[in-house]
């Protein structure tokens, strides 16, 4: 995989450069190996099953408020 240049990452799936903040490539699609953009928390490891977690029972506690 190359070093990024100016935030860019090379597509381990089609070798297009393309914005290293990105989950999927722009080109191809495919998810990129090490995503690097704010989602990245929500989407992937351990603490991020956490705040989805978290962010699933907010939603529902303001539901059940609203109703």
């Amino acid at each position: 995989m190359k070093k990024p240049s100016d935030g860019l990452v090379c597509c381990p799936h089609c070798g297009q450069e393309t914005p290293g903040e990105n989950l999927n490539c722009i080109y191809c699609g495919e998810l990129l190996d090490e995503p690097l953009g704010p989602l990245t928390g929500l989407l992937y490891g351990g603490q991020g099953r956490l705040g989805l977690i978290l962010a699933l029972l907010v939603a529902v506690a303001i539901l059940v408020w609203l109703l």
